[in-house]
C-alpha cells in the first residue's frame, strides 16, 4: 500500500510539472505575440479637420435648457462649444493639459490602442487624447510612470462633431502648438497632482514615411510628454495633412 502512494505521488508530481511546462510555455507564446514591428503605430491620417477657405456659413440648431438656440460657424469657438456641449463622456474633466504660454486650457481623454490599429483622433476640436499604448513594445507611458505620455489635439476642424451632433468649423485646441519653443512648459493635472514639463525639441514628421518609434517610444532618459497635431500641406482631395508636428517635453524635478 505504502507502494502504492509513493507511485501516485510521483505521478502527481509528474503531472504538477507537465502543467507549469505547460503554462510557461502559454505565457512564452504570449509575449512572442506583443507586437514588436513599432513602426506600424502611427496616427490616423484621414482627416476631417482642414478649415477650407468657403465663406459661407452653416448653421446648427441646439437645444440647452428646452430652447432652442441656432449657432452659426463663425461664432461657435473653442471656448463656447465647450460651454454648450461639453466633452465627450469616455472623458475624465479632472485629467487636464495647461499650456499657459499658448493658452490651452483642455480635458485629456483616454484612448486604448490595440495592436494592428492606428491611432483615433481626439473627439472633438477642443479635448485632448492621450493614448494608452500597452498592448505595444516599449511605448508610450503615463503621468509619473516614466515612460513617455503622447497627446494628440486638433489644429483645426470642419465636421461635425459626432458626440455633439453639433457642427463646428474653424480652429481647434493646438492651433498654436507650432509657437512652442525649447524651455516652454506644459503642465498635466491628474489624480490630484501637478506634472511639469518643459520642451527640448519640436520637429516635423512625415506621416508616410516615419518610424514612429522615434516619437512615441518609452525608453526616454528622463519622464516625457509628446505632443502632436497636423502640420504640413493639407490635400483637400485626399483629406490629409502631409505632416505630423510633434513636441517632446521632459519632466521637471517635483517640488
Amino acid at each position: 500500500m505504502l507502494f502504492g502512494l509513493l507511485e501516485g505521488s510521483k505521478n502527481f508530481i509528474r503531472l504538477g510539472e507537465l502543467v507549469l511546462i505547460l503554462f510557461i510555455s502559454f505565457l512564452f507564446f504570449l509575449a512572442c505575440t506583443i507586437e514588436t514591428d513599432t513602426s506600424l503605430v502611427q496616427p490616423n491620417s484621414n482627416s476631417v479637420v482642414a478649415v477650407g477657405t468657403s465663406n459661407g456659413t452653416q448653421t446648427t440648431s441646439t437645444a440647452t435648457a428646452g430652447n432652442t438656440e441656432t449657432v452659426s460657424e463663425e461664432s461657435l469657438d473653442l471656448e463656447r462649444f465647450t460651454s454648450l456641449y461639453g466633452y465627450h463622456s469616455n472623458c475624465d474633466e479632472n485629467v487636464r493639459l495647461e499650456i499657459k504660454s499658448l493658452g490651452v486650457s483642455a480635458t485629456i481623454c483616454n484612448h486604448f490602442v490595440p495592436i494592428g490599429s492606428n491611432m483615433p483622433n481626439p473627439y472633438g476640436p477642443a479635448d485632448v487624447a492621450m493614448y494608452d499604448l500597452t498592448q505595444w513594445n516599449r511605448l508610450g507611458g503615463t503621468p509619473g510612470s516614466g515612460g513617455n505620455t503622447i497627446l494628440a489635439g486638433h489644429v483645426d476642424y470642419n465636421a461635425t462633431v459626432p458626440y455633439a451632433g453639433a457642427y463646428y468649423r474653424g480652429p481647434g485646441i493646438f492651433q498654436n502648438l507650432r509657437f512652442l519653443s525649447q524651455g516652454d512648459k506644459i503642465e498635466i493635472h491628474t489624480d490630484g497632482r501637478v506634472y511639469v514639463y518643459e520642451v527640448i525639441w519640436r520637429r516635423a514628421f512625415d506621416v508616410d514615411v516615419e518610424n514612429w518609434r522615434e516619437a512615441w517610444t518609452a525608453d526616454v532618459p528622463i519622464e516625457s510628454v509628446t505632443l502632436y497635431t497636423c502640420g504640413g500641406t493639407f490635400d483637400a482631395e485626399s483629406r490629409k495633412y502631409s505632416d505630423r508636428l510633434v513636441v517632446r517635453a521632459q519632466l521637471l524635478p517635483q517640488g
